[in-house]
């Protein structure tokens, strides 16, 4: 389901008035509770907080009719992330949330953590937990959008199918992986 919120910026016919009474289309989502989060990072070694920041710049993108390139920031996303807070703050302050952590602080966390993989086996495994500094801000911006007046967020459940076989994959490569940490070199 779509929904139209936010104003058209490039039509020039436009009074300054009627910009915020035409609204903008916006897709509806349903958000999935941080322990599911959690669950799919772990499942994942990480890559599900790629697709997550994916999803995030992209409602950005929606949100702010800008033109950036949701992909490519989430990719680079040791580049992008305080960014990617900034905005979340920003977000639910506008929508009467108040922000729950330090944007500086998640995003500092969430980079050492991800450069932590270049060192040597078995140490590089904490670097899978940078997902951990996500977690606030996933909360964050799940209970802005549930909460804000122009976005039909609601509540998943349940997780789909897809999410099943990520989680089923995670289960079949967890043990592989601690498996071949413990072969002689």
């Amino acid at each position: 389901m779509v929904h139209r919120i936010f104003p058209d910026f490039m039509n020039l016919t436009t009074t300054p008035d009627q910009l915020y009474s035409q609204p903008v289309l916006l897709e509806e989502k349903e958000m999935l509770n941080d322990v599911k989060f959690i669950i799919l990072c772990v499942a994942t070694f990480g890559l599900y907080s790629v697709w997550w920041q994916y999803k995030a710049w992209r409602f950005f993108k929606q949100r702010q009719q800008s033109d950036i390139w949701p992909a490519v920031r989430a990719i680079f996303s040791l580049f992008t992330v305080y960014d990617l807070m900034k905005n979340i703050n920003r977000f639910s302050q506008n929508n009467d949330f108040a922000p729950v952590y330090n944007a500086k602080n998640s995003a500092a966390g969430y980079i050492i953590l991800s450069l932590l993989v270049r060192l040597p086996d078995p140490f590089w495994l904490v670097s899978l937990l940078a997902f951990a500094f996500l977690v606030a801000p996933y909360n964050e911006l799940r209970f802005a959008l549930l909460k804000s007046a122009e976005y039909a967020g609601k509540d998943k459940k349940r997780f789909s199918g897809y999410h099943f076989a990520i989680i089923g994959f995670g289960v079949l490569v967890w043990p592989l992986l601690i498996y071949g940490l413990t072969l002689p070199d």
